[in-house]
């Protein structure tokens, strides 16, 4: 993947992947038996992406406000590489885990 630029298709269809620059530390989250806010920090400037990955177990995530449970909600698969959340001004971001031992690791960027 030379110059950020992926081929997908053939030689002639090329795909922009988006820019992430992150807003502070990326953090962990193991306490996921029950649905969990993930609070986007006051920072200056505001953050608009949410890059999350799950490791050891899969989680379910909601971004309407609605609560996720073990069986509803967007899966991350915790083999899968890391996801980027588009996040707008009444985006609420609640994770839990589908299985005991889920870890959470995220970072707020834009």
């Amino acid at each position: 993947m030379a110059g950020g630029k992926k081929t997908e298709g053939g030689p002639d269809t090329r795909v922009e992947l988006a820019p992430y620059n992150p807003l502070g530390t990326t953090l962990t989250r193991t306490d996921l038996t029950v649905a969990r806010t993930l609070v986007r920090p006051n920072t200056n400037p505001t953050p608009t992406k949410l890059m999350v990955q799950a490791f050891a177990q899969n989680i379910r995530y909601t971004i309407d406000g609605s609560a996720p449970t073990p069986a509803f909600g967007f899966r991350l698969t915790a083999t899968n590489d890391p996801t980027m959340i588009t996040i707008g001004p009444d985006t609420l971001v609640q994770v839990i885990e589908e299985a005991a031992t889920a870890e959470l690791i995220y970072c707020w960027g834009q």
